[in-house]
């Protein structure tokens, strides 16, 4: 059986991505803080023998490397968005979605994860009228954008670096 981990699978996107897996028989560990996401998301598996919720926050250094241990993917989708409040309290953006991102990465390099999906953002490329496509010029206007790009950033050289496998996908809008 594969086993996943899924940071925010308490949120909306990370709770359908727990539903994805569960549907396709994995074990599922979802990481969250319920600060932004909510159990209702996923109440319906509590009950599931292949599902375990864990109420960790990211920002601090994950201690419990065992959740990590034979996992086959990390699907990190823990993060806080929104782009007003990162204008007024950048901090906590860079806390979470960077060194948050990193602490993930870490866990997950010890733990040779087999491979690590990280949800960047589209906010990356700035505010045009125009068809985005990945090859458009990054244009950073906010913390929450710099704070997610360089999430995923960080990702990448952890690829680069440790030799890590990682996918970074950058969410458009999501409904």
């Amino acid at each position: 059986m594969k086993k996943a981990i899924v940071t925010g699978g308490a949120g909306f996107i990370g709770s359908h991505m727990v539903d994805l897996l569960l549907s396709k028989k994995y074990k599922v560990i979802v990481i969250d803080n319920l600060v932004g996401g909510h159990k209702k998301n996923i109440l319906k598996h509590i009950k599931n023998k292949n599902f375990i919720l864990k109420k960790i926050d990211i920002r601090k250094k994950i201690k419990d490397l065992r959740l990590f241990k034979d996992v086959d993917y990390v699907y990190h989708f823990a993060g806080i968005g929104d782009i007003v409040p990162s204008i007024e309290h950048p901090n906590n953006y860079m806390m979470t979605n960077v060194q948050g991102t990193v602490n993930v990465l870490e866990a997950s390099r010890k733990a040779k994860v087999k491979k690590f999906v990280y949800a960047a953002s589209a906010s990356c490329y700035g505010k045009t009228k125009n068809i985005v496509s990945e090859t458009n010029k990054i244009s950073l206007e906010h913390p929450y954008a710099l704070s997610k790009f360089l999430g995923e950033k960080a990702a990448l050289h952890w690829s680069r670096v440790y030799g890590l496998p990682v996918n970074s996908i950058r969410i458009f809008n999501a409904y």
